[in-house]
Parts: structure tokens; C-alpha cells; sequence
């Protein structure tokens, strides 16, 4: 596959850098010397043979192009480069190969977030690359967000050859263990020309094998280069051709007969967050039960075709008049929590009063914030395995009718609420941003409100795929997080507010290049206005909190997209299928979203309060 255009230029960059880079000697003992001076570097440090590889001035380019291969055959086909010196090696054979394509991001901060979107995308890892020294601290928030996201991704950081750790070399950190336990494996095997060539496959595949293991997540690679940092590949060794053969848990009998019997209840509810399960089994389990599901989008059952998936949960929840009425006996938990706080108080005042928690852990990860499970199950097969168990099962029609009918009347609360309040205002621009993602195209939503937003009163869809970065819940990469979604070739509409739009703005360079379908639609209220939800909104005063919390920006965000040369636009309601990259401006005001979001749970409020009509 040919890499993309802004490829080349940065590409020859490399090469040109890394052949003015001083080639440094070996004497007869084969201790790399000083240019200037016939004195060893470290004379009192042994010596490291290449005894192993006949041919050391290609040692580089032919391990980098047989890890690359390898790599490929296992199944790699993207990788994200920032540019740098002593990564030639590696970042020259992932250009060369056919079937690896490559983008280069100026930043590391953004080509390790694109990554991770393009993880989240695939189920895939990407690799990313950067150069020794401080690059490396720059994939770190990435890193930590696809460890608890459970997203593969393949970290690889050059470094310069031991023999210069330690010893004031310029750009040589210690970059051993540098992302800590956060990584599902770590590799660092030494210069390659210290290395056996019959050992160079077998690190690629251990490499691969970490990171799509039962639990995915981030892999880091150091690499250490001796210069001559650029070269010609000799002949690769024999590919490792057998395929990874993925582990398969049995699902335990036990446990669906437990699950079996706790789930006998006919006023049970289902909360779903992203699982390992599937949504259709979900939504299966719940028909078959006559439970509604509580969901984010993410969990993918949030789809408008099912009865069960209840919509306004955040609003209902917030209002006795609803809950006093709706304690289950049962409740199932599935994968990761929704962003609702409203869902967590609830769930704990149930749980207080008797109700059965039940949790699954995906990926192994224990999900009770709580800490009100009664039991908790492994995640992977036991569903589908409960929904043959339980056949046809007795429903009480009645306990999914009395939550459908609450959504309806939630919902036409909500929306005549929105339509009295100030336009544009987040929660409409939220919705159409769901409503403006084509079949088959992912909506990528930024911690805070956005993620808030789409999840309270976002419409139902399943033929869509959100993702959020809530393994962290950070703002860091949230453009990136999207590029990286819409090169892999789905149609991607982005949800922002200002404060992590600006957090992100390293991603605008050369954005405009790039031959996508991404729309960023941010909301510009001048600040954080998730902290207007919070205590110190109210308890502290006005100039303390904006000092502290609201922190106005006073960016012409319109201006600064337009210095990069992408096309901005104001938000005028509805959005467009995405076509090229463009950024979509709503000007919002944080005191009146305050005032609108209490409007409108309570006037949801207000319609549970009144009879059914």
C-alpha cells in the first residue's frame, strides 16, 4: 500500500538527517571510538560483538525490515511516525513495505492517540514510533488509555545503543520500564547487531502476541540503533508463518447456572456499557427476560429498532416519581459503567435496599465502583451461554411497559425543552451530531459534557459506532482519537468542547492533507463548563471559580483553525455526512447550558409527576 502524500518530504528529512549524523569507528577489538580522537568512548565498559552478523553497516535496516514483516504477516497494517533521527531504521522499512501504510504526525502526543483510535476502530494494534529521549514521555496518556481500555497498540521508542546510557549522551533518557506496569509487555532486546538474526521474528511475533492477547492493551519496544542509522536490508530470514492461535476460555457451567437463577426475577434491569459480549446478544437476553436496557452508545445497544433500550435513563432516574415506583429486584451489569452519576446513586440506593447486583468483568477487570456486587462473572461467552439457558422464560409485560411509556413522555419533555432554550445549545448540538453520522460511521466523543450529552438524550442508533476515551476519562488526543478513526476509512464526526479542542490543537497541523472524512464539531462556551455541574460552581465565588474552573481561553478558535488551512464553519443546526475534513464552530454559553440541563430533567420530572394520559 503507498503511504500518504506528506510522507515523502518528512521521509527524505529523515534520511537526510540521520547521514549527517557522525559515523563513529570500531577499532580492532570492536569498540566504537571517537571521530576526533582514537580514545574509546567507554574504555573501561566491554565490548559488543556482532560476531553473529557479517555484515554490520546493514544490521539496521535489516532487522527493522525483518520486524516490520513479521509484524505485517501477523497481521500490522498501519503505523503512525513522528519524526526523528534515531528511529531512521525503523520508520525507513515501515515506509518500504508494501503492506504496511504509514502517516507521519509532527507530534507525538497526536500520532500516539491516532494510534489508539485507530485501536479502537480495528481492534487492531497500530504501531507508533518515535525517537530517544523526551518523544517517548509523549505517547504516556495514550498508553495509559489503552491499558484501561483494554485497545491493542504497539509503543516503540528508539533509543541510543547501552554504551551511551548513562553518560550524558544527548537525547538518552532511561527509557527501560518507561510506561511502568501500564504496558502488557515490554521488549528490549539491544542493538541488532548484538542480536542473533534467527531470533529477530520471534521478537516480532511475542510483540504482536502481547498485544491482542486475552486482555489487549499497550506493548512498549525500545529499540536501540548504533549508527549507521540508515542502510541497505541484506536477506530476511524465514518468516514464521503459523498464526497466533487466540485462547478460548471455557464458560463455566457453574456460573451460567448461578446466573440462571439470580436472573429468574421478572423486575430485572440491564446496564450496559462497552462489553465484550456483542449488543445483540444484549438485546437478546433482555427480550427473553422482558428487562429494559440501560445503555450508553457505546455498548451498541442503543438501537432504535429495540423496545427494551430506554433512551431518557439519566432524566428518569433523577426523578422520584420514577424511581419510588421502579426498584428492581435484579440487576445486570454488563461490561464497562455508562457516564451517568445518575445510574450510580441509583444503583447504590438499590443495592441498599436489597437489590441483587450482578457484574461481569470484561477483559478481567473488576467494574464495581461502587462496591455493591453480589456477583461477578468473567465476561466472554457467558451471556449468549445464559440467553440458550434461559428458553422461554415468563415476563411480566408490565415492568418493560411502565419503563417504555416513562421514555416517551421523557422524551417529549426533553425535547420541547430544548426547543424553548437558547440556540444553538449543547444538548441539540449533541443530538445532531448522532443524527449526522452515516450509517457505518463513528461518532468519537470527548470526555466531559460531549460524552454526557450523547448518552442522556442522544437518539437511539445501532448502525453507528461511538467511541469515547473513558478507560481515563482524560481530554488528552480527542482530535487525534478521531483522525486516527476516520483513516481507517470510516466516515468520523467528532464531538468537542473548546478547553479540549485547545488541548488538542498539535493535531490541526497538516490535518488539512489528509485525505479523510472527519467533521469537528466544537462547542465554544469559553471554558469548562462540566465544572458548572459541580460543588465549587456554587460554593465558591465568581471570581475564584472562573479562575480556577470556568478558565476563559478568549481563543478565536475560528482563527486558529483557519491558520492551518482547514475549512471552519458556524454550526447551523444540522450537520452533514462528513466529506474532507472541516471544523464546525457553536458558540453555547456555560450559564445558560447550566440552566438548560436543570430545565430539562426537570420537566421530565414534572411530566412523571403528572398522570399517564
Amino acid at each position: 500500500m503507498r503511504t500518504q502524500h506528506q510522507c515523502a518530504p518528512i521521509v527524505n528529512k529523515l534520511c537526510s538527517v540521520a547521514e549527517n549524523v557522525r559515523v563513529i569507528a570500531l577499532d580492532d577489538d570492536r569498540r566504537w571510538l571517537k571521530d576526533s580522537e582514537h580514545d574509546p568512548i567507554w574504555p573501561d565498559k566491554p565490548s559488543y560483538s556482532a560476531s553473529v552478523n557479517h555484515a554490520p553497516l546493514t544490521a539496521n535496516a535489516t532487522y527493522s525490515a525483518t520486524v516490520c514483516d513479521q509484524l505485517c504477516v501477523d497481521g500490522l497494517t498501519t503505523a503512525f511516525i513522528a519524526p526523528g533521527s534515531r528511529s531512521t531504521p525503523l520508520a525507513l522499512a515501515l515506509v518500504a513495505h508494501p503492506g504496511i501504510t504509514t502517516h507521519i504526525f509532527h507530534d507525538e502526543r497526536s500520532a500516539a492517540f491516532a494510534a489508539l483510535g485507530h485501536g479502537w476502530a480495528t481492534g487492531r494494534p497500530a504501531l507508533i514510533l518515535c525517537s530517544s529521549g523526551t518523544a517517548g514521555a509523549h505517547f504516556y496518556a495514550a498508553v495509559i488509555e489503552a491499558d484501561a481500555s483494554a485497545v491493542p497498540l504497539i509503543a516503540v521508542t528508539a533509543d541510543r545503543p547501552p554504551e551511551l546510557w548513562g553518560r550524558g549522551a544527548p537525547q538518552t533518557i532511561d527509557q527501560t520500564h518507561l510506561y511502568g506496569s501500564r504496558v502488557r509487555d515490554f521488549v528490549e532486546p539491544g542493538p541488532p547487531d548484538d542480536l542473533d538474526p534467527a531470533t529477530w521474528r520471534s521478537i516480532a511475533r511475542r510483540v504482536w502476541a502481547a498485544a491482542t492477547g486475552a486482555v489487549p492493551g499497550p506493548v512498549h519496544v525500545n529499540l536501540s540503533f548504533r549508527d549507521p542509522l540508515t542502510g541497505t536490508p541484506d536477506e530476511l530470514p524465514a518468516v514464521i508463518e503459523d498464526a497466533i492461535s487466540p485462547t478460548q476460555a471455557e464458560v463455566p457451567a457453574d456460573v451460567v447456572d448461578q446466573l440462571h437463577e439470580l436472573v429468574s426475577s421478572p423486575r430485572g434491569v440491564i446496564i450496559a456499557g462497552r462489553n465484550q459480549t456483542g449488543a445483540a446478544t444484549i438485546l437478546q437476553l433482555a427480550n427473553i427476560l422482558g428487562w429494559p436496557v440501560l445503555s450508553d452508545h457505546r455498548s451498541g445497544c442503543r438501537d432504535a429498532s429495540a423496545p427494551v433500550a430506554i433512551r431518557h435513563f439519566d432524566s428518569l432516574l433523577r426523578s422520584r416519581a420514577f424511581t419510588d415506583g421502579h426498584r428492581p429486584e435484579v440487576v445486570l451489569r454488563i461490561g464497562e459503567i455508562v457516564s451517568s452519576k445518575a445510574v450510580s446513586q441509583w444503583l447504590s440506593a438499590c443495592a441498599g435496599a436489597g437489590t441483587a447486583v450482578i457484574s461481569s468483568r470484561p477483559y478481567g477487570r473488576n467494574i464495581d465502583p461502587e462496591s455493591i456486587a453480589d456477583f461477578q462473572f468473567d465476561e466472554p461467552g457467558v451471556i449468549a451461554a445464559l440467553v440458550d439457558r434461559c428458553g422461554e422464560t415468563a415476563i411480566d409485560t408490565a415492568w418493560l411497559a411502565s419503563w417504555s411509556s416513562a421514555d416517551q413522555r421523557g422524551a417529549q419533555a426533553v425535547q420541547a425543552a430544548i426547543e424553548a432554550g437558547p440556540q444553538p445549545n449543547e444538548i441539540g448540538i449533541a443530538q445532531a451530531c448522532v443524527h449526522g453520522v452515516p450509517t457505518g460511521g463513528a461518532l468519537v466523543a470527548s470526555a466531559s459534557m460531549p460524552i454526557r450529552d450523547v448518552e442522556w438524550f442522544g437518539p437511539n442508533r445501532g448502525d453507528i459506532t461511538l467511541v469515547a476515551n473513558r478507560g481515563a476519562n482524560g481530554i488528552d488526543g480527542v482530535i487525534a482519537t478521531a483522525v486516527g478513526v476516520a483513516l481507517t476509512g470510516q466516515p468520523t464526526i467528532c464531538l468537542i468542547g473548546d478547553v479540549a479542542f485547545l488541548h488538542d490543537s498539535s493535531t490541526l497541523v497538516a490535518l488539512s492533507e489528509r485525505a479523510i472524512d472527519l467533521t469537528v464539531v466544537v462547542t465554544n462556551n469559553d471554558g469548562g463548563a462540566i465544572f458548572s455541574f459541580l460543588p465549587q460552581h456554587e460554593l465558591l465565588d465568581a471570581h475564584e471559580y472562573e479562575e480556577l474552573f470556568g478558565t476563559p481561553h478568549g481563543t478565536d478558535l475560528e482563527a486558529l483553525v483557519r491558520s492551518h488551512g482547514i475549512v471552519v464553519e458556524q454550526f447551523t443546526g444540522v450537520l452533514q455526512a462528513p466529506h474532507g475534513v472541516r471544523v464546525v464552530v457553536a458558540h453555547t454559553n456555560r450559564a445558560e447550558n447550566l440552566e438548560l440541563h436543570h430545565r430539562v430533567h426537570a420537566s421530565v420530572n414534572t411530566a412523571l409527576e403528572s398522570p399517564a394520559g
